[in-house]
């Protein structure tokens, strides 16, 4: 990639032509990308549960689609505008050079490698974005080494996305609002990592192995090894809120996981055993209620509320 910002600095390569509108039908996987996440946005916005499509701890117990469906969802208009928009720019040449069933595969592997790496160290996040900052890292290797990618990316575009990203982490650091940085740090490493695999065929086992590592670590990081390794400082915390949500929409078993994985995680944190205990309790597990409220109460014995529990043997 140094080698293609060195040129880039020398000649202000113009971008080719973005396909028109017209050309929709020649791109079916970008399309479809694209389609999906206006319906799910839409959908979201309208109030309809999408809970299923999105990155939390579910992802622990096997249920890693939500690693691709969560960047369907957008945040507001700005944020599907700017990440369709990108999609359509950078996702075309790819899909026209490479076909639909390779560019498909491709955008599965830069939705789970970027947010899973995201899960794995921050609380997750939603959109397209780590998939647009793949296709752009991809796009930056092979532009300037693929005659058929000439002019696929320009200066301009390249400056917009390294911008953007300081001005994201920058924003998230002074708290303005939060971004999944991760994955869009991530997006763009394994997409230029895509790329010279594709144009430096002679490394392309060594590049083939530093991708399987970095997937791999991001799934473990994502399911078993989470705890130990984010830094969100959320861990436990969102297990206890979604389990007290839970507990409110009395869903009793959903709550009960929720909050064994929060006691586990914050083993301190009286609330979450009184939770448990009262989840417990109405699915008429009483031996576990009373130990749950018996542990709220040793944490906490001032707390009238953890004391009654206890003594109440019904």
């Amino acid at each position: 990639m140094s080698a293609f910002l060195a040129r880039q600095a020398k000649v202000g390569v113009i971008m080719a032509t973005i396909p028109k509108w017209t050309e929709i039908p020649k791109y079916p996987v970008v399309v479809g990308f694209g389609a999906l996440a206006v319906v799910v946005t839409i959908a979201w916005w309208a109030k309809v549960d999408i809970t299923p499509f999105f990155e939390n701890a579910e992802i622990r117990r096997g249920q890693l689609w939500r690693l691709v469906t969560s960047i369907l969802p957008h945040l507001d208009i700005l944020h599907l505008t700017f990440n369709l928009y990108w999609l359509w720019v950078l996702g075309t040449p790819v899909e026209r050079t490479y076909g639909h069933g390779k560019t498909l595969l491709l955008f599965l592997f830069l939705a789970v490698g970027s947010n899973s790496l995201d899960f794995a160290f921050d609380r997750g996040g939603v959109g397209l974005s780590g998939v647009g900052y793949g296709l752009f890292g991809l796009l930056c290797v092979v532009s300037d080494r693929d005659e058929r990618f000439r002019g696929a990316i320009d200066r301009r575009t390249v400056n917009l996305f390294i911008g953007w990203f300081v001005i994201c982490i920058i924003t998230t650091i002074t708290h303005t609002f939060a971004v999944a940085n991760v994955a869009h740090g991530a997006g763009a490493v394994l997409g230029a990592l895509v790329g010279f695999a594709i144009t430096q065929p002679s490394r392309r086992l060594l590049i083939g192995g530093t991708i399987a590592v970095i997937d791999i670590f991001g799934l473990w990081g994502a399911t078993l090894g989470r705890p130990t390794i984010n830094l969100s400082g959320k861990v436990g915390f969102e297990e206890g809120k979604w389990g007290y949500d839970a507990l409110l929409a009395d869903k009793n078993e959903e709550a009960a996981r929720w909050l064994r994985d929060a006691a586990r995680l914050q083993p301190k944190e009286s609330s979450y055993w009184f939770d448990l205990g009262i989840a417990y309790h109405r699915m008429g597990n009483m031996p576990a209620a009373m130990a749950a409220y018996q542990r709220a109460h040793e944490l906490d014995p001032n707390n009238q509320t953890y004391s009654q529990a206890v003594e109440n043997k019904h």
